[in-house]
């Protein structure tokens, strides 16, 4: 280990307890970038969501210099290319915590849809049609439940399964469906294994019984109208 890339962060109460390695006293951090995520103390997504947009933001206003005019065409593959996946980047870890971190990065898509050339003046939701574009916070809920199917369907390769415990409660809906665990804490509410369980639940039986990952995206996408709602 090198001591100069090395830090420690204490989660939950604050330690005042001091760690060395060698003769290196290793800094006390409240944040910390690892495989470019920023992992904060408080367990929070507030500071990579921040990073997330601004990286965002840099390539759209670099699109913008580079290209006088933006088609419909050229800006769905742009975006798709440069701008949105660093609002995805490892997005089921990082999934936004509040509101107000979701209007962040939605803010980005926002702005970028009226850099095409026709269809500034259009609502946000008429510019998203036009470009076939869907909510980020659509995506997100998407992309939350196809890893739900793979994990319970066991087409991960690793036995994660124990993220999820089956109910016994079937009053109505499908038999697949998955107990939701009762915290009082935030870091707990809004982490993948909880936030997924109520969308995962209120899908038709047709959908999580459907036999394959591709089978299961063209069945989930027929639901959208009611995923995008918030």
């Amino acid at each position: 280990m090198n001591a100069r890339k090395s830090a420690v962060m204490h989660l939950g109460q604050k330690s005042y307890t001091s760690y060395s390695l060698g003769d290196a006293e290793l800094p006390d951090v409240n944040e910390q970038k690892d495989l470019g995520i920023i992992v904060s103390n408080d367990l929070k997504t507030t500071a990579n969501c921040n990073a997330a947009a601004a990286k965002a933001f840099r390539m759209l206003w670099a699109i913008r210099r580079a290209f006088k005019r933006l088609d419909e065409g050229m800006f769905q593959i742009l975006y798709a290319t440069y701008v949105r996946p660093h609002l995805e980047y490892c997005i089921q870890a990082t999934s936004p915590c509040f509101k107000k971190e979701a209007h962040i990065l939605e803010r980005v898509q926002r702005v970028g849809t009226k850099l095409v050339s026709g269809i500034s003046h259009l609502p946000y939701d008429k510019r998203m049609e036009h470009l076939n574009l869907f909510p980020l916070s659509y995506r997100r809920k998407r992309g939350d439940l196809i890893l739900a199917y793979r994990i319970l369907k066991g087409d991960l390769g690793t036995d994660l399964s124990n993220l999820f415990s089956p109910s016994r409660i079937h009053l109505r809906g499908h038999r697949k469906k998955v107990l939701k665990p009762r915290t009082i804490k935030i870091r707990a509410e809004f982490r993948f294994s909880h936030r997924v369980v109520n969308d995962w639940n209120s899908l038709p039986d047709s959908v999580v019984s459907a036999p394959s990952v591709n089978a299961f995206k063209e069945k989930l996408d027929l639901c959208r109208d009611i995923l995008c709602k918030d």
